[in-house]
């Protein structure tokens, strides 16, 4: 068994996919690619493959992750190129690497991505309009908001903004157009969405946009230790 870590791009109108989606989208290409990818056994056998997030439907991505198991070693180059070849318009494999077999899952080492928010203003809006709405939340260290499980009986818990928005939010406004950079830490307490941080400026700090008209795209994630980010590809 070979295990085998990537970096892939989605982006245009992938975007618009759900992650199970997308995830059948990848499988699709590592069937066309004719990859030796190992199964799962059972009645029901699946590609042992795996991705360090799930993407929600509107967010694309400079780069996502994924792991996927080998019966037999073939060189990255030549995976990458045979997925490319195979791939649809917004998707390209940008990078890859073997790793131990015990590495930690994806998942467990993805805790921070950074993220543009994109969204057309509503009214008026200059920089320093801009500014001010961003210097009011970054300098406000108790922000709040209840958050509702969609599992179970709808528990709400209150989650703490700044748990996981440790850096201040940064942003630009051009032909009503908005444009903000935020960096999200998932805490062993979960984490917050982009369209969550977007609503909450909307909602709580009079960003003059409409929260659902939002869109997102990941500029990169890491995995975040000691106040350090790393790559995925870095193992310890």
């Amino acid at each position: 068994m070979e295990r085998l870590r990537l970096a892939v791009k989605k982006d245009g109108a992938l975007q618009f996919l759900s992650h199970l989606d997308f995830a059948r989208a990848v499988r699709y290409v590592i069937v066309r690619a004719h990859l030796p990818i190992n199964y799962s056994e059972g009645f029901n056998p699946h590609m042992k493959l795996s991705f360090a997030s799930a993407l929600g439907v509107g967010v694309c991505a400079d780069v996502e992750y994924l792991d996927m198991e080998l019966a037999e070693k073939i060189p990255v180059q030549e995976v990458m190129e045979r997925m490319n070849a195979q791939s649809p318009d917004g998707f390209a494999v940008l990078d890859g690497h073997y790793i131990d077999a015990k590495a930690p899952k994806l998942m467990a080492m993805a805790n921070y991505a950074v993220y543009d928010l994109f969204g057309p203003a509503t009214a008026p809006l200059d920089q320093a309009g801009l500014d001010a709405v961003l210097r009011r939340f970054n300098d406000d260290a108790d922000i709040t908001f209840e958050k509702v499980s969609i599992k179970g009986k709808h528990k709400a818990r209150e989650i703490h903004v700044k748990d996981h928005v440790i850096e201040p939010l940064t942003g630009t406004i051009k032909d009503d157009r908005i444009t903000i950079r935020a960096g999200i830490y998932q805490t062993a307490d979960g984490a917050i969405k982009p369209q969550e941080v977007w609503d909450i400026l909307v909602n709580s700090f009079e960003l003059p946009a409409v929260a659902d008209l939002m869109l997102a795209r990941r500029r990169a994630i890491y995995t975040r230790k000691d106040g350090e980010n790393r790559s995925l590809f870095a193992i310890e």
